[in-house]
């Protein structure tokens, strides 16, 4: 059996991309690490793929693209499902095929380290700076809903559709809003809960004790973050919920609670995927522009692939509030 990357890291209990790095010569990295490395991979057998080598000077014609397990599972209706239906379209028009997988927290794509492809699209905000820096060293690389500085990215104004979003309830009278999240240790979350802050702050008003609540990354965040909320003494009069998902959960459980939605309280969300109007009351929320963001994405590989710049290197698409009725208003969607 062939000895990868993978095998050498598992058994010196680092990451593979330390691993790529060292036996690279490529990026920071201390001496004796790599001296370590290097001396495993050659009491191991360690040989670069025969195919990566014929594919340093030729093209494959295969682009990858990879998200993180915990996103799955991914159809055509689901957030990045629609970004990824959107980029295998614009790349297919210029003669790419996409080659799909899925990675864990630690994971460098096979694809990549045999050079099975060109350029590689990673969805979402699930992966390491040290894994993109090291993937980058491999094949050009974009970025979907992340940045790092210095690599391509594709992202939507999170921090101005909050803003918008929460605009909207200030506008209507609330003055007590809050804000619910899965984590704040998403950047994307993280960018809405400042946009939050910023209409706050615009208005005269300052971010509530209680009033940000967080559900954690698993299946019943929803549920969580409102049990924390519901359960927290005052009750806004309205919440800003940074996806939709948590905007659902949050109606599913005012209503559990003898609560009605928007009479009680308001729910505005963001994404505008398909639950927005599965839901009853139908969801107000902040349209992404999902299928635009995939085609800017492989539009910017495409760049990076004819030996071109990806400008802007962070490029921002704008996004707009859908007003549905659960925040209070009359519908104005179709």
């Amino acid at each position: 059996m062939r000895v990868t990357i993978h095998d050498i890291a598992r058994l010196l209990g680092v990451s593979p991309s330390t691993v790529s790095r060292a036996l690279s010569g490529k990026g920071r990295i201390s001496p004796a690490t790599r001296e370590k490395i290097r001396r495993v991979a050659e009491e191991l057998g360690y040989r670069p793929n025969a195919l990566a080598r014929g594919l340093a000077t030729r093209r494959t014609g295969e682009v990858g693209v990879v998200i993180h397990e915990r996103h799955l599972p991914l159809d055509e209706r689901s957030f990045y499902g629609v970004i990824l239906e959107a980029i295998e379209a614009e790349l297919a028009v210029h003669g790419y095929h996409v080659l799909f997988s899925t990675m864990g927290d630690q994971f460098f794509p096979r694809c990549v380290e045999e050079r099975r492809v060109d350029g590689l699209i990673i969805l979402g905000t699930d992966v390491s700076e040290d894994l993109v820096r090291s993937l980058a060293e491999f094949v050009p690389l974009v970025l979907v809903d992340h940045t790092f500085p210095g690599i391509p990215s594709v992202v939507s104004d999170n921090v101005g559709g909050a803003r918008l979003a929460t605009l909207h309830l200030l506008d209507h009278g609330h003055r007590e809003v809050a804000f619910v999240a899965e984590t704040l240790a998403d950047p994307s979350f993280r960018a809405r809960f400042e946009g939050y802050r910023l209409a706050l702050r615009e208005r005269g008003l300052r971010v509530r004790r209680g009033f940000v609540v967080e559900g954690g990354r698993r299946s019943d965040s929803d549920q969580v973050a409102m049990a924390k909320l519901l359960g927290g003494g005052r009750l806004p009069t309205a919440i800003f919920a940074a996806n939709d998902f948590m905007a659902v959960g949050a109606i599913k459980a005012l209503t559990t609670a003898g609560l009605k939605v928007p009479q009680d309280v308001a729910v505005v969300g963001f994404d505008d995927g398909a639950l927005a109007t599965l839901v009853h009351p139908p969801l107000t929320t902040v349209r992404v522009p999902r299928v635009e963001m995939g085609r800017a994405a492989a539009r910017k590989l495409l760049a990076l692939l004819r030996g071109g710049n990806a400008h802007p290197v962070v490029e921002i698409l704008p996004t707009a509030l859908t007003v549905r009725t659960s925040c209070g208003c009359i519908s104005s969607s179709r």
